[in-house]
């Protein structure tokens, strides 16, 4: 069974005043003005409407409380400072990537010079000059040749 919650109802109706309609145009004697205490001058026990204090903008500003202030200017400011901050370090990663990528691509073209090099230098013509020209060997022609002394 779901239980259901209900709300009192009121004796009297609901004033329309809050949005800008009179509630003697509807209701003329129904409901009975109390004076809010804000408008009662207190020296006379008359019930006088005082003209309603309008708030300047010293008024406002004294409400609110200057720690308020100082929080909201300093996570401003910490906000300011950690969006700086990561973009220096946004802008220092970008720079040392692309220093990075740079080395790479130098590495990749000295180890293909040292390919063609290596190549080069390992070429059976090459072997086979320096075998006969410093060592003086001679090239195999299928006979077995023993000189003994």
């Amino acid at each position: 069974m779901t239980h259901i919650a209900f709300t009192p109802r009121l004796k009297a109706t609901p004033s329309r005043g809050a949005l800008g309609v009179k509630s003697d145009l509807y209701e003329p004697q129904r409901h009975l003005e109390i004076p809010d205490p804000e408008f009662v001058d207190s020296e006379k026990d008359t019930f006088e409407r005082k003209k309603p204090k309008g708030e300047t903008l010293e008024k406002v500003v004294k409400r609110i409380p200057t720690f308020y202030v100082i929080i909201f200017f300093s996570v401003f400011t910490a906000c300011a400072v950690l969006i700086i901050w990561n973009t220096l370090q946004v802008n220092r990663l970008t720079y040392d990537k692309s220093r990075l990528e740079g080395k790479i691509e130098q590495t990749k073209q000295r180890i293909i010079k040292l390919k063609a090099q290596e190549m080069q230098l390992s070429a059976p013509e090459r072997i086979r000059e320096i075998a006969k020209g410093k060592f003086g060997m001679q090239e195999a022609n299928g006979i077995d040749e023993f000189t003994i002394q």
